[in-house]
Parts: structure tokens; sequence; C-alpha cells
């Protein structure tokens, strides 16, 4: 039996799994930039240090770091997504041929797991550093900037002790968490979806072979045309319902 080009569909599917999870990691990593540069801001504005004209440079040196930054945990949490998709891709293909096989041959089919496994210290570290960098530059840059304006040393080392407790505060840990979460969560959930779309595809085989064995054509299509039957069934049923509500209303605004 053919295997219909079930490891290019899984492939094709899985990839564009892959990008809706990507663009979506992607808005959760601006949300969390842009609570970064809020509480930034907030450490400029505080030693009075507002965003005009004379002080624009020091914003934009702020806003380049936090695009590198950006930059960096995109590439990063990006990376663990199509990993973890083509380990889940190699695995599903396997499983496509073991599984046919198992019904050509009729024995048991034994599903292999997927190679890739999450280590979410590997993934808080790797944040943690990101982190760390870009403060560090963000200090520096703004120090070198102020220095180069003419504000006094007490302005200076007020930012600068500023910026380090946020560093050594729990605010750095929060931050470090949400973004580690965050990518922790979208793996999980690409993860269940690729092994959703696996399960099918392995069941489309299955009813491929039987069709197959018994001289029937495979219709791909009747599963979602009994779908649309379904949905279709069920508006003509709320449908009837609101009319019997309606006649129902009639009758009791006539009877008044």
């Amino acid at each position: 039996m053919q295997i219909y080009n079930l490891d290019s569909k899984i492939t094709s599917k899985s990839n564009s799994l892959l990008n809706c999870y990507i663009e979506s990691q992607k808005e959760l990593d601006i949300s969390r930039i842009n609570e970064i540069r809020i509480d930034c801001r907030n450490i400029l504005e505080k030693n009075g240090i507002f965003e005009d004209r004379k002080n624009g440079a020091v914003y934009m040196a702020m806003e380049t770091e936090l695009k590198r930054l950006e930059d960096d945990i995109e590439y990063f949490n990006e990376s663990n997504l199509e990993e973890m998709t083509k380990a889940k891709i190699d695995s599903s293909i396997e499983n496509i041929t073991l599984k046919l096989e198992s019904l050509e041959q009729d024995i048991a089919f034994n599903f292999v797991e997927s190679e890739y496994n999450l280590d979410r210290q590997y993934n808080e570290n790797n944040i943690r550093s990101m982190l760390k960098t870009f403060f560090e530059n963000y200090k520096a840059n703004t120090i070198e900037l102020l220095l180069k304006r003419g504000y006094s040393q007490n302005t200076i080392n007020d930012i600068e002790e500023d910026i380090i407790e946020y560093i050594a505060s729990k605010n750095s840990d929060i931050i470090t968490e949400k973004f580690t979460q965050d990518g922790i969560k979208n793996i999980t959930s690409l993860n269940e979806s690729l092994d959703e779309l696996s399960e099918k595809i392995l069941n489309e085989v299955e009813l491929r072979y039987n069709c197959e064995i018994s001289g029937q054509v495979y219709d791909e299509l009747k599963e979602k045309r009994e779908i649309v039957k379904q949905k279709a069934l069920q508006l003509q049923d709320i449908m009837y319902q609101i009319k019997s509500l309606d006649v129902k209303s009639k009758q009791i605004l006539n009877e008044k």
C-alpha cells in the first residue's frame, strides 16, 4: 500500500502550526518587552530625565537595546519551537511507516515518542543572561550619554543605583519568570497540537488501508462534510427554537 504522501502532509500541516505558534510567541515577547520599557522609562523619569530634545538620544539608545533584546529572545524562542517541531515531524513520519507495517503484517503497533525534551533550567538561564546583557548595556549607554550632556554626578549615581537595584530585585526575577513561562506554555501547547495532528494522520493511515482492502475509495472530505452537515443541523435547530420563542412571546402579548 502507498502512504499517499502522508509524510509530506504531516510536514506541511506541522509547519503551518509552527508558524501560528511563532506569531503567538512574538506577541507575548513584545508584551513583556513593553513591561521592561515602562520600568526603564520610570527609572529615568524618577530621576528627572524626561524624553525631550535634550534627552532624546538617551531614550533612543534604550530603544535600540530593547530591540536587540527582543530580537535575541525572539530568535531563542523560535529556535526552540522549530527544534521541537522538527523532532515531532521525524517521529510522526516514523510512526506512519510503523503503523502501515503493523496493518500490513497484522502485528502490534508501537508508537515512537519524539526525542525532544524541554529543559526549563536551560531556558531560564538563557533568558536571564539576555536580560542581564540588556540591563548592563542600558546602564552603560545611559551613563555615557548623561555624562556627555553635563548631568550632575549625583543624578548619574542615583540612576546607576536604581538600575542595579532593579537587576538585583524581585522585579528582574519576575520578568525572567514571565518570559520563561510564556515560552514553556507556548511550546507545551504546540506539542499538544502536533500530537493531535499526528493522531489524526495515523487514523487516516488505518482508514486508507481498510478502504483499500475492501476495494473502496477513501474519501478525505467525508469527515469535513459530516462536520458541516452537523453544524447546519444545529443552526437549523437554533432557528427553530428562536421561531418558537417568537410565537410564544406573541401569544403572551395577545393574551395581555
